[in-house]
């Protein structure tokens, strides 16, 4: 069996990010573990392609991404929630003492459930995810605790841990999140004006990072990505309901008519 070297160490940097992750966040550098989970990001984003660019897919590639990513997009995501700001709840409210680690274990639960059912059901789907990718519910996680923090935002548990429920359900839904739709809506010469205006947009955005802060320019991106899936899919919802349910033509006395008898 075929093994990719290159693409298997840069799975290998995804999952040193995602352990690196951990560590910031049980050493209170929260700010670092975020953007750790951002590099693990960056790297799962290419490890995938530089093993099609060579053309050396393989079981063990898809393995060590597959642990690399429940690392990096489960269990890191899960510990810098608990301890940056579940744990919060626990100091205020005795009563909700657990909660931080209800909320953390359950996101990490859903992110193997994701996991797995990609692995057994959809990893031949070339079009479409099944459910908010990992990396995405991480990054969201990540970009929402920098925004935080670069604003100074109390968001205790009632906050991050609504976030982080609603991300773990985006996860083990059904909602169609695009995968190949999405590279030809960048490639495709028909829309090339479209990309055009989102490269006009990361521009502004990477300046905007380089006079102020990183921190604040992640969270729109993650929005804009789990809204899409969303409305993708309300969209798609409504379309086959008018489809099942077609409104039936009104009946007029008018030309076409049948003639009524006297």
């Amino acid at each position: 069996m075929p093994i990719n070297a290159a693409a298997s160490f840069i799975t290998a940097l995804a999952l040193y990010c995602g352990v690196a992750s951990i560590f910031a966040s049980i050493n209170g550098e929260y700010r670092d573990a975020a953007f750790w989970i951002i590099g693990a990001i960056v790297f799962d984003m290419f490890d995938g392609t530089v093993a099609r660019m060579t053309k050396s897919v393989s079981e063990f590639g898809k393995e060590l991404d597959s642990l690399s990513d429940m690392v990096s997009f489960g269990v890191a995501p899960a510990v810098l929630i608990y301890t940056a700001y579940l744990v919060e709840g626990r100091a205020s409210h005795q009563s909700l003492a657990a909660a931080g680690s209800v909320v953390a274990i359950f996101y990490v639960i859903c992110a193997a459930l994701r996991l797995a059912r990609y692995n057994a059901f959809q990893s031949g789907r070339q079009d479409i995810f099944s459910g908010l990718p990992s990396p995405a519910a991480a990054g969201n996680i990540a970009a929402f605790s920098l925004f935080c923090e670069y604003f100074n935002l109390n968001v205790t548990y009632w906050g991050m841990g609504a976030v982080t429920f609603s991300l773990a359900l985006l996860m083990v839904s059904t909602v169609r999140y695009p995968k190949k739709s999405m590279h030809m809506f960048i490639l495709a010469p028909r829309r090339a004006f479209r990309f055009l205006v989102l490269c006009v947009g990361a521009i502004a955005a990477f300046n905007y990072a380089l006079h102020y802060s990183w921190s604040i320019v992640f969270l729109p991106f993650g929005v804009l990505y789990v809204a899409f899936g969303l409305v993708n899919e309300g969209v798609a919802f409504l379309t086959r309901r008018r489809s099942v349910h077609p409104e039936e033509p009104r009946r007029s006395g008018g030309e076409g008519a049948p003639a009524q008898g006297k």
